[in-house]
């Protein structure tokens, strides 16, 4: 019988990620599949570099605006990438999003 998981977001550090003005909680992550939840707070003018979501990405946007594929998502917009899909999130005036994957991204080289 599994077991349910309860954490307490706002008892986490926020964590620097390598893209200059987004940080995040790991709020789950399974090292088996590489299945993990975690929150992305993104300050104004941050963007996530690009990347790849070989198992795709579930996210919802819980605060601000963040813009993904040339349109852009205010609080409680959800959005669903498709395997294999690439992009570069980008939030003008800040954001904080819940994101869910089920393996862990594929950072794409700078041309």
């Amino acid at each position: 019988m599994s077991q349910s998981l309860f954490v307490e977001g706002n008892t986490l550090a926020w964590r620097p990620t390598p893209c200059a003005g987004v940080q995040w909680k790991k709020l789950f992550f399974d090292a088996g599949s590489g299945e993990s939840a975690v929150l992305l707070r993104f300050e104004a003018g941050a963007t996530y570099d690009a990347h790849r979501h070989p198992a795709g990405e579930q996210y919802l946007v819980l605060e601000g605006e963040l813009e993904d594929g040339g349109k852009r998502y205010g609080p409680l917009t959800y959005v669903r990438h498709s395997p294999g899909s690439v992009h570069r999130p980008h939030s003008p005036n800040g954001a904080l999003v819940f994101v869910t994957l089920a393996r862990p991204i594929e950072p794409l080289s700078a041309s």
